[in-house]
């Protein structure tokens, strides 16, 4: 009994430190679909004039915050609402404030630009994107493991201690 209670609180930490590390991992699947968005949607006006709702409607998401972004923005959209950031970004807390700016005023500007400027203003929020799926897969390779391995070391000094 006493083993399975060390193994139970072994397995809790690591938990614990699995969700620690996957804020990480959903940062970084955000930004790449957010990144692989802006060039459909740059593929899309170049190529096939395609509507931006239509857009939308028709990219596949890996990450259910990126899904709840494109939601509430096709609400906008559909509503002929202005955008508010409160709202755009409503149950997400994954982004900082600056990578939230850098989403909104992205967002903001879809579809307001001839195809031209529109293409040269996505290439600069691509670049953008890039840097911050860069610095995220970074945090991700230091802290992603780290708080997974700190969890399970964790567990077992808590289990030698009681043990």
């Amino acid at each position: 009994m006493k083993y399975i209670l060390l193994g139970v609180i072994v397995f809790i930490c690591g938990y614990i430190g699995y969700g620690l590390s996957k804020y990480y991992i959903v940062r970084l699947k955000f930004f790449n679909d957010l990144l692989n968005f802006a060039e459909k949607f740059e593929t899309e006006i170049n190529f096939s004039k395609t509507k931006l709702l239509n857009v939308i409607d028709n990219f596949k998401s890996s990450s259910k915050e990126f899904v709840s972004v494109l939601t509430n923005y096709k609400t906008f959209l559909n509503n002929g609402n202005l955008i508010s950031d409160t709202l755009l970004f409503e149950k997400i807390k994954i982004l900082k404030d600056d990578e939230k700016h850098n989403v909104y005023m992205f967002f903001n500007e879809l579809g307001k630009l001839d195809v031209y400027n529109q293409t040269k203003q996505i290439q600069n929020y691509k670049q953008k994107f890039n840097d911050i799926i860069k610095s995220c897969s970074e945090d991700k390779k230091k802290y992603g493991s780290l708080y997974m391995k700190l969890g399970i070391i964790t567990g077992l000094l808590f289990s030698l201690l009681l043990f």
